[in-house]
């Protein structure tokens, strides 16, 4: 009974490992942004994006009815973004090419801190392998996912099993040698 939870476990951390690879790459390309309004507030240096909101940088993209950028003191780097919708998406190329799908009503991404948050319906799906919770965070740097339920639903993890050689393969592999 053992084995298959360490499968389980370890399709999870597969699922997972790839982030920091492809956020690396992506996070150092210009974030564009478009929408039907904006509204800056030079005060707080906040921008607030809304109606079809379309954010890419590098492969992600991140669609939302509302999105909010905040640069606090101006420094450039350490910006925050929240993303509003029912729900708002986003999407990632990883560096092995695989897809990379995330939902919740609101993701807020901490540029500075490489720290993900999901929440209110939150979904991470990749190859069939899936995460669902109230909240997910993610540690970018530190490779660290906690899916959170609420009162109402459970955490669920769906891990689809590793494919395998057909017996051909293994055979011909094996008459070569």
């Amino acid at each position: 009974m053992k084995r298959p939870l360490v499968k389980a476990l370890a399709g999870a951390m597969l699922l997972l490992s790839h982030y920091s690879l492809a956020l690396s790459s992506d996070t150092e390309q210009p974030i564009y942004i478009e929408s039907e309004s904006q509204h800056l507030d030079m005060a707080t240096n906040t921008v607030t994006f809304t109606q079809n909101v379309v954010l890419t940088q590098g492969s992600i993209k991140i669609l939302a009815d509302k999105l909010v950028v905040i640069r606090p003191q101006g420094q450039e780097g350490d910006e925050t973004i929240e993303a509003y919708g029912k729900p708002a998406t986003f999407e990632q190329t990883m560096d092995d090419g695989k897809e990379i799908h995330g939902e919740a009503n609101k993701l807020r991404y901490e540029v500075g801190n490489e720290f993900l948050k999901m929440s209110t319906n939150a979904m991470l799906e990749q190859s069939g392998n899936q995460v669902e919770g109230n909240v997910i965070t993610y540690e970018i740097d530190k490779q660290q996912l906690v899916a959170e339920s609420d009162s109402t639903k459970r955490v669920t993890t769906i891990l689809q099993p590793s494919t395998k050689k057909s017996s051909s393969e293994d055979s011909s592999t094996t008459d070569a040698q």
